[in-house]
């Protein structure tokens, strides 16, 4: 029993540990699999299209037709009927007669309608093609910001969640690229990188975890700009909505969460902890219990990290320390809010690109491959996975992708917990394990 259990650690620490399958020519594999499959789909449906409509008769792109209806809306003269889901529904069907897909609703603050305005000027596919080409193209360039090299070319163009941005003609890749193009600019010009952030405020849900890191980090010049940017956009909608666009927003907002309460949006297809645990058929209280602590614990985690990277930047230097806070920031973000769909999670390739910077750096440490490896994949299968399962992945793989990050961030204080736990006699096995230290490469850190 004693052998067969130590070959079963064995195989557990190649395995998942050490993922030593995991080599350079497989990942690209990997990744060239993935990009044929995601975009491959997806470009059969744009061939089979027909104006705009797929074989289905379903608009390509379809949670896109909100945003254009919206534009629509506006530009005809009725922002009073915009957040009446009855009407702004009519105004979906006057362009697609035989839409029956989902809850197509506008649930987005007035300061996302800035973004949608002008987006009815042009037809529909036109529209469509623009806006996800150029939020497309703007992500990409963050992303390639942050990892320059000639392969890392394959993996960002191959992520799931650009994929999953594009074939949903939503948002995720706009709101990625501001979290991007923070992380890239925090450093050398942290006020443009506040400004960056402060433009959450069109999606204000994902915007919880900024202030906590940047108060933390106490980075004034981009909690400056972060102020600058966000009110700047709430004072131009005020202006060019009034008082109508922000009641009905507010009204809007009740009608969202009975909807969300009522299952119009189904839970398999969010992806926060309040869908994991409602999917698991929890009440509603404890469901909202376990979403309020898990964001408590989680933005706790991003302050005390982000105020340890300030010592950091002699390790890291500047710019590894600045991107680090902000890869912290963005890891925390998924544990913030109870409405969180697959698409908002195209921002964690940045999470993913700081880690595999460090990697480079220093080797890598136990875990971390496979951890990447799977927050890499899941995305294009999650949906389909709580669907089946009624286990919402979401939540476990973040919550694997934030503990890599702050093991790298706090390897002494890592050690020091790890050592006391399993040094406790009884608590896994009946022989004190002893927990050895590594000097990782070109510096006084652990690798545990």
């Amino acid at each position: 029993m004693n052998r067969r259990s130590k070959r079963l650690e064995t195989a557990f620490c190649r395995i998942f540990l050490q993922a030593d399958w995991l080599t350079r020519g497989r990942a690209l594999a990997y990744c060239r699999i993935l990009a044929f499959y995601g975009w491959g789909l997806f470009l059969s449906i744009i061939v089979v299209s027909h104006w705009g409509t797929n074989f289905e008769g379903q608009p390509i792109c379809a949670d896109f037709v909100s945003f254009w209806a919206a534009s629509r809306q506006v530009l005809d003269g009725h922002l009073a009927e915009l957040y009446d889901s009855a009407k702004h529904h009519l105004v979906e069907l006057s362009a697609f007669p035989g839409l029956s897909f989902g809850n197509f609703a506008f649930y987005y603050p007035p300061t996302f309608l800035l973004v949608c305005l002008p987006l009815a000027l042009v037809p529909y596919r036109l529209s469509v093609a623009l806006f996800l080409i150029l939020t497309g193209t703007v992500f990409v360039r963050a992303m390639r910001r942050l990892l320059p090299q000639r392969w890392a070319l394959l993996p960002i163009l191959a992520f799931p969640g650009l994929v999953i941005g594009v074939a949903n003609g939503q948002n995720g890749l706009l709101t990625g690229a501001l979290f991007g193009w923070a992380m890239v600019l925090l450093a050398e010009h942290p006020f443009v990188a506040g400004l960056c952030l402060g433009g959450l405020v069109i999606k204000p849900q994902l915007l919880v975890a900024a202030p906590v890191v940047l108060l933390c980090a106490r980075r004034w010049p981009a909690v400056a700009g972060g102020i600058c940017s966000g009110l700047g956009l709430i004072a131009v909608s005020w202006l060019a909505f009034g008082a109508t666009g922000w009641n009905g927003f507010l009204h809007m907002s009740h009608e969202a969460q009975g909807a969300f309460s009522h299952g119009y949006v189904q839970s398999w297809k969010m992806q926060s902890v309040f869908a994991a645990a409602h999917l698991l058929h929890a009440p509603g209280w404890l469901a909202y219990g376990a979403q309020i602590m898990a964001a408590g614990l989680a933005l706790g985690l991003a302050g005390w990290l982000a105020a340890r990277l300030r010592g950091c930047a002699a390790e890291l230097g500047e710019h590894g320390a600045a991107s680090g806070q902000v890869a912290v920031m963005i890891a925390a973000m998924p544990f913030c809010s109870p409405f969180l769909l697959d698409y908002d999670l195209a921002c964690l390739a940045f999470p993913m690109g700081w880690l595999l910077l460090q990697a480079q750096r220093t080797g890598w440490w136990s875990g971390e491959k496979f951890v990447l490896f799977l927050a890499y994949f899941y995305l294009l299968g999650a949906r389909l996975f709580a669907e089946l399962t009624y286990i919402g992945p979401t939540p476990p793989v973040c919550a694997a992708l934030l503990f890599v990050l702050a093991r790298r961030i706090a390897p002494e204080e890592w050690l020091r917990l790890k050592t006391a736990v399993m040094s406790k006699p009884g608590l896994f096995s009946r022989r004190q394990v002893q927990v050895s230290v590594v000097p990782a490469h070109g510096r006084g850190d652990v690798q545990a």
